[in-house]
């Protein structure tokens, strides 16, 4: 054999590889861009895919059997991209009453759903939830920031850190006590 066939035979491996390695990435890729949204698989999700398990410390371990509607969208982060898990679902007055009576003196901060205010490194703090993936977009309000939930909304921010604008984490739970709705969410980004 010729040594311009071994180059050509080391190349075309190279070559190979390299053509692998790109279909593995893109692969990847996808596969942690496609958010899960089965509530079947939220408890798995919670327990061993989520990878800041301080930040849904709030989350119930299951979900409860009285619950109504349930909504789960969890997205992992890929690269400097962020990851999001929520957890929404229609439960009983007494319940959620009793979620928002936990949490209400453990809350960082407390927003009404349609307040916003802007986002500053060194300004005044507001909600650092811009979009719930659980919560239909046409029912939420438009912001020049973002989507706002309605009004009726209360979000207590439970995260054990203040979040940072650029690359922080923040976790809390929205709740409707007039609709009987609670979203439990956490965010890494």
């Amino acid at each position: 054999m010729c040594p311009g066939g071994a180059v050509k035979n080391v190349l075309g491996f190279l070559g190979g590889m390299i053509v692998l390695f790109i279909v593995f990435d893109a692969l990847l890729m996808a596969w942690q861009l496609t958010p899960i949204t089965a509530v079947s698989n939220y408890r798995h999700v919670k327990n061993l895919r989520w990878h800041r398990q301080d930040l849904v410390g709030h989350f119930p371990e299951e979900i409860p059997p009285d619950a109504k509607n349930a909504v789960f969208y969890y997205r992992a982060g890929f690269l400097q991209g962020g990851s999001s898990i929520e957890l929404r679902i229609h439960m009983p007055e007494e319940f959620v009453e009793e979620v928002f009576a936990t949490y209400q003196p453990q809350a960082k901060s407390i927003f009404g759903g349609a307040e916003r205010t802007k986002k500053e490194p060194d300004g005044p703090d507001g909600p650092p939830k811009a979009t719930f993936f659980t919560f239909p977009l046409d029912q939420q309000q438009t912001h020049r920031e973002g989507f706002l939930l309605p009004r009726d909304f209360e979000t207590l921010l439970v995260s054990p850190h203040p979040y940072n604008w650029n690359h922080g984490e923040a976790s809390g739970i929205s709740i409707s006590r007039k609709g009987g709705e609670i979203i439990y969410w956490a965010e890494d980004w």
